[in-house]
């Protein structure tokens, strides 16, 4: 009986929202969503489509004046339509299937600048742009993180794809029949994979014939598909930068790094000079460290390796009994084992 009462509800929340009338604002058409208030671009309810360029804005506004941020674009809103370019608001968070699919849009600007507090947000449904004749140029923005399965395929038109740097996955199919995609951008670090363990979304016998644009520091050359590229070029901008040459200081038997390049981590390493004792003392003469250090950061080059000898003495005072500065282990003795105990303290972070 409960399980009754649950379906029925849900049958009627469905009910409703498909009653909804459309809400006409700026030459769109939108449904406002229940669950959070959000505004959603519907199809043109007349039957006349939409047409020229459409700029789907950040917010919409009710008759009675009453705002709301636009995050989503409906399932089949611009199918088939005559529409001649996109570019999506900053407040978008979902492309539903078949959004512009069959339509004669020539560019697309799909999301925008990635808002560091939220992350990426912006997914793409299946076949969003599906066969699209007159698609030329895509630009995924920085915001988008999926794009979904055979979104792009069969645009035929199609010979230039920016994907912005927090594109994460890729679904099946996504670019397949795009007999004229030449440059592929991928402006992020990380290399987008495939969405469920799926296998491929470039046609492999065009990969050849096709040039990948990547940053210096990303690791698409070890990747596939993009490593079956034909070509693989540096985005302008974005070659590696070496890391600062660190700075090294001792004291208290303890050696640090600094660096001028933020985050860098430090690989060091210490090398013991043993010298021969003083005839005249009964007390080790003076001995040797050299300390070594690189300091290393992602998507940096190592920096040059700094070097600095430590000379440190070590003796009993006979009035305190306190020994001097480079008795590390305080035995007595300045050798080997205080290369040991030095190594140990300067190889932990």
């Amino acid at each position: 009986m409960k399980k009754s009462i649950i379906l029925s509800l849900l049958a009627f929340m469905s009910m409703a929202v498909c009653a909804q009338e459309p809400i006409f604002f700026e030459g769109l058409w939108y449904t406002i969503n229940s669950w959070d208030g959000s505004a959603t671009v519907v199809e043109n309810p007349t039957g006349e489509g939409y047409s020229g360029e459409v700029v789907i804005p950040d917010v919409m506004t009710t008759t009675d004046g009453e705002a709301h941020n636009v995050t989503r674009i409906g399932y089949r809103a611009f199918c088939g339509t005559k529409i001649l370019s996109v570019t999506t608001g900053k407040n978008l968070t979902g492309i539903e299937s078949h959004a512009f699919s069959y339509s004669t849009v020539a560019s697309a600007i799909i999301g925008g600048e990635l808002d560091e507090t939220q992350g990426a947000s912006l997914w793409m449904g299946d076949y969003a742009f599906y066969a699209c004749d007159n698609l030329a140029t895509v630009i995924v923005g920085d915001n988008v993180y999926s794009i979904g399965r055979q979104a792009f395929q069969n645009c035929p038109s199609l010979s230039c794809v920016v994907l912005g740097k927090s594109v994460r996955w890729i679904s099946a199919s996504a670019f397949l029949g795009c007999k004229k995609l030449k440059e592929v951008y991928c402006m992020g670090e990380d290399v987008p994979v495939y969405r469920w363990g799926q296998s491929r979304f470039f046609d492999d016998d065009l990969l050849g014939g096709m040039t990948l644009y990547v940053p210096e520091f990303a690791n698409f050359k070890n990747s596939e598909p993009w490593v079956n590229f034909g070509t693989i070029e540096t985005l302008p901008g974005t070659e590696l930068v070496k890391c600062a040459t660190p700075q090294i200081s001792y004291a208290n038997g303890t050696v640090s790094f600094t660096c001028a390049t933020e985050g860098a981590q430090f690989n060091s390493s210490v090398e013991y000079v043993e010298n021969e004792f003083n005839n005249v003392s009964d007390y080790p003469a003076p001995s040797h460290f050299k300390v070594k250090v690189v300091a290393v950061k992602n998507g940096c080059l190592p920096s040059d390796v700094a070097e600095q000898e430590f000379t440190l003495e070590s003796y009993v005072d006979v009035k305190t009994g306190e020994y001097k500065e480079g008795d590390v282990n305080k035995d007595g003795n300045v050798n080997v084992a205080d290369h040991v105990r030095l190594s140990s303290v300067i190889m932990k972070p």
